[in-house]
C-alpha cells in the first residue's frame, strides 16, 4: 500500500515538475514577445472602403504637406478623410479645397517625415484635424465687385461681403501672373502666409500687384498700395514698408483687388523683402524659402481592403480610381473658358495583373487603352471617361467620372497657341463623329488660327450639324467661313454651302441684332464668292437685295458699294460699273493725285511678287489697291496682274469668268495678252466658240503681239 501511495506521488511530482518547465517556457515566450514592436494593423479605419497611397516629392519632413485626390466616389467629399503614416501613426488633416469636376485639395500634417502616407476615405469615424497648420502661405481667390478700393477698411469689407469663393490653394511664396482657379475677372485675392524669425530683425517689405494691395504683418499694416495701378514700380518705388520683428512666428496677410478691364494687364500678386537674411530685394517665390516649408505629395495607388466586395455590392467602394492633369493646350485664349483644344494625363490606380488592360472611353467617341494616357478633348466643359479594367473580353470593373477640362489656369504660360500635335490629332479624326459642340470649339480654334485645309475638311460635317450648333458658337462659324471666303477660292463650293447653312441657321431663330448681322455678312460673303465662281448674276443681286444695309459697319458697306459694281461689271454694264467704281474712288487731286503714283508701284510690287510665286503677298497689294482705288480694277495694269495671279494659283474657273468680264474693258493696251489668256482659260473650260472668238481677234489684230507668236506655237492650224 505504502508502495503504491509513492509511486502515485512520485507520479505527481513528475508532473508538476514538467509543468514547471512548460509554464517557465510559457513565460519566457511572453518576455520576448512583449520586447517586439507590435506591427500596425493593415486597415486602421475599419468603416473606410478604400484607401489612397501617397508619397512626397520630396524629401524631408515638412510640417504640411498636400496632395490632390481625384475621388471615385463623389459623396466621399462630405465624409471625413483620416491620414495614417506608413507606420500606423494618426495625423490630422483638412479639406481645403473642392469643386466638381475637379481634383481635391486634402493638407495632412506630414512633420513625421515619413516616406508613405495612407489616405483612407469613406469612413464614419470621426475627422482628426490639423494639429498645427500655420506653415506655407494660403491663398483663397473670391468673385470681386469691380470697384476700384483705396482703403484698408474697404478692402476687408469687399473680402467679408462677397460671398463667392472661387478657389483656395497652398503655395510655398506669394508671386502669382494669373488666376489659377479660371478665367481672369474682378477677382479679391487674399494669401495667408506664416515665417518664423530666429532673432529680432527689421524686415522692409515690398508690394508688386496689379490694383490695390495691402500687406499686414501680425494684423498691423506695413505696406499699402491703394486705387488702380500697374505692377511697376513695384519695389523699386512708392508701395514700401518696414516692420521690427520679435524672434518667433509671425503671419502676413496680402490683400489684393483686381479690377479687370482693357487697361489692365494680366494679374500680378508679388512680395518682395529686404533685410535679415536677404542682403537686397528678394521676391518670395518658393525657392526663396522664406516661409514655413511645406510639400506636395502625389498618388501611387488605391486599394479596397482584404475581402472586399469591391464594386459588386450597391454603395461598395468603386475598384478602381482614376487621376487627371493638364498636359497641354491649343488655344486661342486662356481666358474663353470654353474653346480650345484641351489634353489631359489620365492615371489608372488599381490592382492590374500582366495579362489585364486597362481601356479608356472618351465622351468624344475615342478611346484608349493603357495605365496612364494622354487624351486630347477638342472642347472644354464637364467631360465624362469610362475606365475599366478587362481580362480579354469579360470587363472586371469599371468607373465613370465626370471631369472638368479646361485651359491650365495654374500655368498662365501657356497662352494662345496651336500645338501641330493637337492639330493633326483633331484632323486625324472623322468629323462626322464629333458633336455639333465638339465641332463649333474646333472651328473657333482653326479658323483662329485661319487653318483653310483643315476648316474645309471640317465644312460637310458642320453644316450638316449647323442647327444643333450653339448660338454662341455661331459667330466663330461665322468668321471661318468669312476667312475661307475670302482667302481661299479653291474650294468655292464648300465654302457656298457653308455659308448658305449659316444664312438658313440665322432665319431659324428668333431675330435679333447679333443674327441679323450674322445673316447679312454671310450674304455679303457668299454674293462676292458666288459673282467671283459663276455667272449666277440673279442669285448675287438677291443676296445683295436681302442685306440689312443697317446692321452693317462702314467697312462693310463699302464693301457692298463695290460689290454692287463687280454686279454691274459681270453683267456688262461696262458704263455704269465705271459710275460705281469712280463714286467710291473720288477724284484724283492733292494727295489723292500722289496716291494714284503710288499704287501703280503697288501693281508693279504685286508683278514681282507673282515672279516669286509669292501669292499671298501679291494678292494682299492688288487687294490694297482695289480697296483704296476700286476704280483701278477697270485699269490695264491691275486687271491682267489679277488675272495672271488667279492662272498661276490655278484657279481655272475664277480667271475664266475674270477674263471674260474684261473683254469689254481692255480694248487697247493689254488686249493681245487678255485674248491669249483667255483662248487658253477657254480651251481649258470647254468653250470651244469663244476660244475660237477670242483666237481669230488675236492673230487678225494683234498679228506681230509676242502673244500671237506664242499663240501660233500652240495652236498650230487655229484661228
Amino acid at each position: 500500500m505504502l508502495q503504491n501511495v509513492k509511486a502515485c506521488m512520485s507520479i505527481f511530482f513528475r508532473r508538476l515538475s514538467a509543468l514547471g518547465i512548460i509554464l517557465a517556457v510559457h513565460s519566457t515566450a511572453v518576455a520576448q514577445s512583449a520586447a517586439l514592436p507590435v506591427p500596425p494593423p493593415d486597415w486602421p479605419v475599419t468603416s473606410a472602403p478604400a484607401r489612397f497611397i501617397i508619397e512626397p516629392n520630396q524629401e524631408g519632413p515638412k510640417r504640411v504637406s498636400w496632395v490632390k485626390l481625384c475621388l471615385p466616389a463623389l459623396k466621399w467629399i462630405a465624409m471625413p478623410m483620416r491620414v495614417f503614416t506608413d507606420t500606423g501613426t494618426a495625423v490630422g488633416s483638412d479639406l481645403l479645397w473642392t469643386a466638381p469636376g475637379e481634383p481635391a485639395t486634402l493638407l495632412f500634417d506630414s512633420s513625421s517625415g515619413a516616406r508613405r502616407y495612407k489616405v483612407y476615405v469613406g469612413s464614419n469615424w470621426p475627422a482628426l484635424h490639423l494639429p498645427d497648420a500655420k506653415a506655407g502661405v494660403r491663398l483663397e481667390v473670391r468673385e470681386g465687385d469691380g470697384k476700384e478700393i483705396n482703403h484698408l477698411p474697404e478692402m476687408l469689407q469687399a473680402w467679408n461681403q462677397s460671398g463667392k469663393v472661387l478657389g483656395r490653394a497652398l503655395l510655398e511664396g506669394i508671386n502669382e501672373g494669373g488666376n489659377r482657379f479660371g478665367p481672369e475677372a474682378d477677382l479679391f485675392e487674399h494669401f495667408q502666409g506664416w515665417f518664423e524669425v530666429a532673432a529680432p530683425e527689421q524686415l522692409q517689405m515690398g508690394a508688386i500687384s496689379t490694383d490695390a494691395s495691402f500687406v499686414l504683418v501680425d494684423g498691423k499694416e506695413v505696406v499699402e498700395w491703394p486705387g488702380a495701378h500697374g505692377w511697376n514700380p513695384g519695389h523699386d518705388g512708392p508701395p514700401q514698408g518696414g516692420v521690427d520683428l520679435a524672434a518667433g512666428i509671425h503671419v502676413v496677410d496680402y490683400y489684393n483687388a483686381y479690377v479687370h478691364s482693357d487697361r489692365q494687364g494680366p494679374i500680378m500678386c508679388a512680395l518682395a523683402v529686404k533685410g535679415g537674411p536677404f542682403y537686397q530685394w528678394t521676391l518670395l517665390r518658393p525657392e526663396s524659402a522664406f516661409f514655413r516649408p511645406v510639400a506636395e505629395d502625389h498618388i501611387i495607388g488605391y486599394e479596397l481592403p482584404a475581402g472586399s466586395p469591391g464594386a459588386s455590392m450597391p454603395g461598395a467602394a468603386p475598384a478602381l480610381a482614376m487621376d487627371w492633369s493638364n498636359a497641354d493646350q491649343s488655344v486661342i485664349d486662356p481666358d474663353i473658358p470654353d474653346i480650345g483644344l484641351i489634353s489631359m494625363q489620365l492615371t489608372f490606380y488599381g490592382s492590374a495583373t500582366g495579362a489585364q488592360t486597362v481601356n479608356w472611353a472618351f465622351d468624344d467617341g475615342t478611346t484608349a487603352q493603357g495605365k496612364s494616357v494622354t487624351h486630347l478633348f477638342p472642347r472644354p466643359g464637364m467631360r465624362k471617361v469610362r475606365l475599366s479594367l478587362n481580362d480579354g473580353a469579360r470587363e472586371l470593373a469599371s468607373l465613370t467620372q465626370t471631369i472638368s477640362v479646361h485651359a491650365d489656369w495654374e500655368h498662365p504660360g501657356k497662352g494662345p497657341q496651336l500645338l501641330p500635335v493637337q492639330e493633326a490629332d483633331i484632323m486625324g479624326r472623322d468629323p462626322a463623329t464629333l458633336s455639333a459642340s465638339d465641332l463649333g470649339g474646333c472651328i473657333a480654334v482653326l479658323g483662329t488660327y485661319e487653318m483653310s485645309d483643315d476648316l474645309v475638311k471640317l465644312v460637310p460635317a458642320v453644316c450638316a450639324k449647323m442647327n444643333e450648333i450653339n448660338e454662341a458658337d455661331l459667330p466663330y462659324v461665322k468668321e471661318a467661313a468669312l476667312f475661307l471666303a475670302q482667302d481661299d477660292w479653291a474650294h468655292f463650293t464648300e465654302e457656298i454651302q457653308l455659308l448658305r447653312a449659316l444664312i438658313d441657321r440665322s432665319a431659324s431663330v428668333q431675330p435679333n441684332p447679333q443674327m441679323i448681322t450674322l445673316a447679312s455678312q454671310s450674304r455679303l460673303a457668299l454674293a462676292r464668292l458666288v459673282l467671283k465662281t459663276s455667272d449666277k448674276t440673279d442669285e448675287v443681286r438677291s443676296d445683295l437685295d436681302a442685306i440689312n444695309v443697317s446692321s452693317l459697319n462702314g467697312e462693310e458697306r463699302r464693301r457692298l458699294a463695290i460689290l454692287r459694281a463687280d454686279l454691274a461689271l459681270a453683267t456688262g454694264d461696262v458704263a455704269g460699273a465705271r459710275r460705281q467704281y469712280q463714286a467710291q474712288t473720288g477724284a484724283p487731286s492733292g494727295p489723292d493725285a500722289r496716291s494714284s503714283i503710288r499704287r501703280t508701284a503697288q501693281i508693279g510690287q504685286a508683278r514681282a511678287f507673282l515672279d516669286r510665286k509669292d501669292f499671298d503677298a501679291a494678292e494682299a497689294a492688288l487687294n490694297e489697291v482695289s480697296w483704296q482705288a476700286p476704280i483701278e480694277k477697270m485699269s490695264e495694269d491691275w486687271a491682267l496682274t489679277r488675272l495672271r495671279l488667279y492662272d498661276e494659283e490655278n484657279l481655272p474657273v475664277v480667271a475664266y469668268l475674270w477674263a471674260r468680264r474684261l473683254l469689254p474693258v481692255i480694248t487697247e493696251n493689254g488686249r493681245s495678252e487678255l485674248l491669249f489668256r483667255l483662248t487658253d482659260l477657254a480651251i481649258a473650260q470647254g468653250d470651244n466658240d469663244l476660244a475660237k472668238k477670242t483666237l481669230s481677234e488675236l492673230l487678225q489684230k494683234h498679228p506681230y503681239s509676242e502673244e500671237a507668236a506664242q499663240a501660233k506655237e500652240r495652236w498650230p492650224g487655229k484661228g
